[in-house]
């Protein structure tokens, strides 16, 4: 009975503890609404009201809020946990049907751009929902590029004062269309019911002259536009910009505005490698990688460590260009003729991230460190992201506002739940199955591998024969790479090295076809006999390798039984039926095991024959 009330206890702590952190930041109301059961009378709402001391009116003139006995009573916004409590006492009277807020609606902000309903990748983020709680206010973002062109559908846009580092003179005019597309997506005129909507459209852009009017610029000027913009006023830079090398001079410049409280925020890069470019790869700089339409990784983005998150690039083909990214910018052989053009790149996808970094500093979250913290808290993680495509996950604005806002105004004591909340839901820790079958290292069925796998060598064992004819040490190396291989060294990394060489050593040999792939599923050429089966047919006059592959036999066999049982997906490459995967798993398994036993027992045989010969000499 006492183990009862505590468990109780326990759980109405928790219960509290969730409501308290997941209280705030809700939709807002001032006032409750009470509907009373059609056949309350006047003077019986009167005692009521009397007895709980609130000021009830009827919802409305009109005959249905007479008819359904529909009152209202304001409340204060701030009491919202006496508000609850009260609630419920009215929801028990007899009298009373319920007792809920008085929610407040709002019209979805949709612009009335011409194009905006070809721009899916505003979408792709949540746009419109975020558009209801910011704009970017007040934040001046520095586009260091190849200059900015004050377009037609930039009219409306706030401009300040800029610098062109390629001729050295205060007019930072582009010449070549990249740093004006750039622009446009983070602060594009919108609502002027002409061309394409901008992300934070009532944020300022600097325009920082520092690549030529072919895409090229020098370390000097790329150093002095990042140090321009931090000393100049900009709380973000956008650097759509990268090399294959790193240079001290530019690390430092990163370094110093960061110092300054700017958020820099750089392309991961267009070679689809797993080398994130610099500055993207530099500390306190967020580093974009690309999404097409689809929300997959873009062909050409470059992934690997060092990618802080994801967002839209575009993925256009000849056949589909409106799969890139529509602004606004000029024409590259007509620097005075303007046009609406799709581009792509992490190019694109940067300035996608810098446009929510501007909504989220205009709710007041301005630290470098909060806003990355905002932006990865907030960003829809991607499971199985193996080669580390996505980084935090796929950039969301509206989570991203709803964060920002949460965290301007909470307690930090609360703070620190939500996020340890979402932490957990983020990455799979709440749902039951984690602990059995998923996570970054899969602990649990890992283990249960390489017990199973002993098990089943142990069984062997008792069966054929003693203990001193079995090479223990080849067995138990067979039996761990058979099983669950050095599953630890996946959750390693080098920043700036590629993720795949410790995806391969920390594979087990069913898993190996996987290393490379950005799935679990399994490739039925390793998950399968064939490979220990050859093995052994190779190996099985070796006094000590026959042992290593025989262990090998016993670990896929508990790897792959365990795999296709019913408490796991049984996922394999081919076919779309689960129980086609679990049967293929379970065939393999039994078969790997039946070859354990065999090439067990040849063994034995061959050994006991040595040692009889042995002897007889």
């Amino acid at each position: 009975m006492k183990f009862g009330r505590w468990l109780g206890l326990c759980c109405a702590c928790l219960m509290a503890l969730l409501l308290t952190a997941c209280g705030k930041g809700s939709t807002p109301y001032d006032s409750i609404v009470v509907n009373f059961v059609n056949t309350a009378t006047p003077s019986q709402i009167s005692a009521i009201a009397k007895e709980y001391n609130v000021s009830l009116r009827l919802s409305s003139a009109s005959s249905f809020a007479r008819q359904e006995a529909i009152y209202l009573f304001d409340v204060d916004a701030n009491h919202q946990g006496s508000t609850r409590r009260l609630m419920k006492r009215l929801t028990d009277e007899a009298l009373i049907e319920y007792a809920h807020p008085n929610y407040q609606f709002q019209a979805a902000f949709v612009p009335n751009d011409r194009l905006y309903p070809q721009q899916w990748n505003l979408r792709a983020i949540n746009m419109p929902e975020a558009w209801e709680v910011s704009q970017g206010e007040g934040i001046t973002v520095a586009v260091v590029d190849t200059g900015v062109t004050q377009v037609s559908d930039l009219a409306q846009t706030e401009f300040v004062k800029g610098y062109d580092f390629v001729d050295d003179d205060e007019n930072p005019e582009d010449l070549q269309g990249h740093g004006t597309h750039v622009a446009g997506t983070i602060a594009q005129s919108t609502n002027n019911s002409l061309g394409v909507a901008g992300i934070a459209f009532k944020a300022k852009i600097m325009p920082v002259r520092v690549l030529d009017a072919n895409g090229f610029g020098s370390l000097s000027d790329v150093v002095e536009g990042i140090r321009y913009a931090a000393d100049h006023g900009a709380t973000i830079i956008n650097l759509s910009l990268g090399s294959r090398a790193s240079a001290q001079l530019m690390q430092e410049a990163v370094t110093y505005a960061h110092s300054k409280g700017v958020t820099v925020i750089a392309a991961a890069g267009n070679e689809n490698s797993n080398q994130v470019s610099f500055p993207a790869r530099y500390e306190h700089v967020i580093a974009v990688s690309a999404t097409g339409p689809n929300g997959e990784k873009a062909p050409y983005s470059n992934y690997g460590v060092g990618v802080d998150i994801s967002a839209p690039g575009g993925a256009k083909t000849q056949d589909h260009p409106e799969y890139g990214i529509l602004q606004q910018t000029i024409n590259r052989r007509n620097p005075n003729e303007a046009l609406f053009a799709y581009f792509q790149g992490t190019s694109m996808a940067t300035p996608h991230v810098v446009g929510v970094a501007a909504l989220i500093q205009a709710q007041g979250v301005k630290d470098p460190d909060k806003v990355e913290e905002v932006l990865k808290m907030s960003a829809t993680p991607v499971q199985d992201d193996k080669q580390n495509f996505y980084g935090a996950g796929r950039l969301d604005a509206a989570k991203a506002l709803a964060r920002a806002t949460g965290q301007q105004e909470e307690n930090p004591l609360v703070l620190w739940f939500k996020d340890f909340l979402q932490y957990l839901n983020n990455n799979g820790y709440l749902n039951p199955r984690f602990w059995f079958d998923g996570g970054p290292i899969a602990l649990v069925p890992k283990l249960l591998m390489v017990v199973g796998g002993y098990i089943i060598m142990v069984l062997i064992r008792w069966w054929l024969a003693p203990k001193r004819l079995i090479q223990s040490v080849p067995l138990v190396a067979g039996i761990l790479l058979g099983s669950a291989g050095l599953f630890p060294l996946q959750g390693l990394a080098i920043v700036g090295g590629p993720r795949w060489p410790f995806q391969v050593a920390g594979s087990s040999l069913p898993e190996l076809g996987t290393a490379f792939a950005q799935t679990s599923a399994l490739n039925p050429l390793f998950a399968s006999v064939l490979i220990p089966g050859l093995l052994l047919l190779l190996l099985l006059g070796h006094r000590r390798w026959r042992w290593a592959v025989i262990g090998l036999c016993v670990g896929m066999a508990s790897h792959l039984l365990l795999s296709g049982s019913l408490f796991y997906e049984g996922v394999v490459w081919f076919g779309s039926s689960a129980w086609l995967g679990r049967s293929f798993l379970l065939l393999n398994g039994v078969l790997c095991l039946g070859l354990a036993y065999l090439g067990a027992q040849a063994s034995m045989e061959q050994s006991s024959t040595a040692t009889g010969l042995a002897l007889r000499k």
